[in-house]
């Protein structure tokens, strides 16, 4: 039986330029050749004016934090060398505290030196995510993934940036999967192993495979994480998370709880502790999602009020916009609204599909590319839509946002009606 959803996932500074300097016996750097002494001054004024009317833009200069390692009262280096590692552990340093601009220009002074170091240019990158300079940043990573492409500091680095970093995607988390892969395979074949760089690999790995629906394989991953460090807080999270996709409610709970005694005050952690607790019918559910609500206000908050009849109507409301043709054949399915999806809906598929998918629909695809067909069983039978109340209510922050997010599931599962399986949705911007 051919199924389909429309799932959304629970969820994604300064800045500055560049900075140059001139190092010992450095030739100065011209904007423009010399005039000779017997060019006349008149020549700047030679070329072609500027429109009348037309306003010089203007002149833009973006402020820079400097390195802390070339403050005024810190002693110059004796040599480029030292200047070098002083500017690494500096950006290092900058990163850890936060400092993404500090550490962009720390980082960005030493390309300047060494520009073959993979790790500056990691730094580089690093530090510009920070920042939100998306595309920066990628250039940055790129340019050091091609200096080493094997490098497995740089490999989770560049993961960590395409997984969590940028607005997830198909493409951005199936790279930032390949990444951490290739990291994985790295570290591991290290002589001298890094047991925290091993788990940090597979635990992005685990987190992109999450996404990409195949929580399975993500709990494979997880198991190396958690072996290097058992009680590993972000590992355990995601673990719950896995499990909490996969109908393991009651493992899901445990993982959360293990984390809520670590960080009491982490609100993706009393979230999804909220969720789980809803779907074992605990009453501390509603305690949880509202505590998450209250520490990340921007993150998360409380369900927007959608009845059935509501969303019957906003239902309507899309069928009604769609062309007579495409209306009738719409019309020929049976629209349904539950609250949560039935363990049967989930388990339909392997791996499951998430407890949090908003709409689902049931029956067939029409005939393939390659001429493969449902089961005669399933074609006779009449294809349902349903949409998912609390999901849908629980995905949003407005009813603006919930409109939306009704008509994008409706068409969605319209789309699966008439014969589209999800990638082919997925290139039409439906995911």
């Amino acid at each position: 039986m051919a199924l389909a959803l429309c799932a959304t996932a629970p969820a994604g500074c300064d800045d500055g330029a560049p900075s140059r300097f001139a190092t010992s016996g450095a030739k100065p750097v011209a904007s423009a050749a010399p005039m000779t002494a017997a060019e006349p001054a008149a020549k700047v004024a030679s070329g072609p004016a500027a429109p009348a009317g037309d306003l010089l833009p203007p002149h833009q200069e973006m402020p820079v934090v400097e390195c802390p390692a070339l403050a005024a009262d810190v002693e110059p280096p004796a040599d480029l060398d030292t200047t070098l590692t002083r500017l690494i552990e500096a950006a290092n340093a900058q990163l850890d505290a936060g400092q993404a601009a500090a550490a962009w220009t720390c980082a960005d002074r030493a390309a300047d030196l060494a520009p073959q170091s993979v790790e500056a240019h990691h730094l580089r990158g690093a530090a510009l995510a920070m920042m939100d300079r998306w595309g920066d940043a990628q250039l940055a990573f790129g340019l050091a993934l091609s200096l080493d492409p094997d490098d497995p500091e740089t490999l989770r680095g560049a993961a960590h940036f395409y997984i969590n970093e940028l607005e997830r995607s198909h493409d951005t988390l199936r790279l930032g999967l390949s990444l951490a892969e290739r990291g994985s395979a790295r570290a591991i074949a290290r002589r001298r192993r890094n047991p925290e760089m091993i788990a940090d690999l597979a635990l992005l790995e685990a987190q992109a495979l999450s996404d990409l629906g195949h929580s399975d394989e993500a709990l494979t991953r997880l198991e190396v994480a958690l072996r290097q460090s058992p009680s590993r807080a972000e590992a355990l999270h995601e673990r719950g998370v896995a499990r909490f996709n996969l109908g393991q409610f009651e493992e899901a709970k445990a993982d959360f709880a293990a984390v809520l005694e670590q960080r009491p005050d982490d609100a993706f952690a009393h979230h999804m502790l909220g969720l789980t607790l809803d779907w074992l019918g605990e009453v501390d559910a509603g305690l949880h999602l509202r505590r998450a609500v209250e520490l990340a206000p921007d993150e998360f908050a409380l369900e927007v009020p959608l009845s059935v009849q509501d969303l019957r109507r906003e239902i309507e409301q899309v069928l009604a916009t769609l062309p007579p043709p495409r209306q009738a054949a719409a019309r020929a399915a049976r629209f349904e609204v539950e609250d949560l999806p039935s363990q049967e809906d989930l388990r339909s598929v392997s791996p499951p599909f998430p407890p949090t998918i908003l709409g689902l629909y049931r029956g067939p695809l029409e005939p393939s590319a390659d001429g493969a067909t449902a089961p005669d069983a399933i074609r006779a039978a009449t294809p349902s839509i349903v949409l998912y109340r609390k999901n849908l209510a629980r995905a949003v922050r407005s009813r603006l946002e919930l409109s939306r997010e009704i008509r994008d599931t409706v068409l969605h599962e319209l789309g699966h009606l008439e014969g589209l399986d999800e990638d082919d949705l997925r290139r039409r911007g439906m995911e």
